[in-house]
């Protein structure tokens, strides 16, 4: 039985994947939340067989929250799974942000050159995924999907605004 870590598993897409994990009845799936310490993590690398990095910040009042999240969590997250000694494959969600030249962008991208340090140290397999969008069960309106905001403006008479940016 292969051991999956899910990073973000208490987050919209997180929730899902897990859920999916263990509908497939194969896997033993280790979360890792932000209720966790950041100290669980050698742990649960040295238990996994393949990590879905999910976890990270996308809005956030305080700015410095954006490298503790993304960089340094991403970072700390690599640094574990290197000190197993396996070449552990790593899959990390992104963002089209990270393209731009904004707080958050900046962030993904930064944490994008530690998953590639990671492949490039260690030789371990890497799949950096910049989702645009994303949609499913438990998105919510005006926070992570564009559809699921269109759908519930439209369905209580609100205004559908698109632009460019």
């Amino acid at each position: 039985m292969k051991t999956i870590l899910v990073t973000g598993s208490g987050g919209f897409i997180g929730q899902n994947l897990c859920n999916a994990l263990r509908r497939h009845g194969e896997f033993e799936v280790l979360e890792f939340t932000r209720r966790h310490e950041a100290e669980t993590l050698p742990s649960l690398a040295r238990r996994a067989d393949v990590v879905f990095h999910l976890a990270g910040v996308n809005r956030s009042m305080d700015e410095k929250e954006f490298t503790t999240g993304n960089v340094d969590l991403t970072r700390r997250l690599c640094e574990s799974l290197a000190a197993t000694g396996r070449r552990t494959p790593l899959v990390f969600s992104s963002s089209v942000q990270a393209e731009l030249d904004n707080l958050y962008g900046c962030s993904k991208r930064q944490a994008e050159d530690a998953v590639l340090r990671y492949h490039n140290q260690e030789g371990a397999p890497v799949y950096i995924y910049r989702f645009p969008n994303v949609f499913g069960k438990w998105s919510r309106p005006n926070y992570n999907t564009v559809v699921a905001t269109f759908c519930h403006n439209i369905s209580r008479g609100l205004p559908v605004q698109v632009s460019s940016r």
